[in-house]
């Protein structure tokens, strides 16, 4: 429960209007294809617009819904990917990538978000490391505060736009072998780095 208030906290934060959407967010949004701006970039277009219609424009304010009494809606959690050989807003020499958009559902209805992840695939650790040193650099000029560390074998940096660090507001990528496949490497980048946690 604390995961779901906390990526709902984070995703209000991060789908904003542009006028109010400072550097490091637009940063964040960009990795994300700028679908949580509303303004996704043509080569997800089609992708968001069949299953998440809702981020191909600005979002506007309703009211609250009340369920009906009895049971709540049964809901089925699915993941939504779509794989590409380029990203629009980081230019690095990765072999593929993946956007997944983890969603909670009623059946019949509409996804909803729950968490969304990006990865990157590299054919060998000197093409992720330098895809990881790019990352860095991009974020190290509009953070307050960064942690870079090493935790089982796996290189993780963690970025916030806040001198104090918040985890609802930070970014966290991780570099670390692909366990799938022998001498082949990847990037793991998500918003909020609680999401994982505890």
């Amino acid at each position: 429960m604390k995961r779901l208030i906390l990526a709902l906290f984070f995703m209000s934060n991060h789908t904003i209007s542009i006028g109010q959407i400072n550097k490091f967010d637009s940063l964040a949004n960009e990795m994300f294809f700028n679908i949580f701006i509303y303004k996704p970039d043509t080569s997800v277009f089609d992708f968001v617009q069949k299953y998440f219609p809702g981020f191909t424009k600005p979002f506007k304010q309703g009211h609250w819904t009340i369920y009906p009494p009895g049971p709540p809606p049964e809901l089925e959690y699915t993941v939504h990917s779509i794989k590409f050989k380029k990203h629009p807003y980081f230019d690095a020499k990765f072999r593929e990538g993946k956007l997944d958009i983890l969603a909670s559902e009623e059946k019949g209805g509409r996804p909803g978000v729950t968490d969304f992840q990006l990865w990157f695939m590299f054919d060998n650790k000197p093409d992720a490391q330098n895809a990881f040193d790019m990352l860095s650099k991009m974020f190290d000029t509009l953070s307050k505060s960064k942690k870079i560390f090493q935790k089982n074998d796996k290189t993780v940096a963690e970025y916030c736009d806040k001198t104090i660090f918040n985890e609802a507001t930070s970014v966290e990528f991780i570099l670390t072998n692909d366990e799938l496949q022998d001498d082949k490497y990847k990037i793991f980048f998500r918003l909020g780095s609680f999401t994982y946690s505890n």
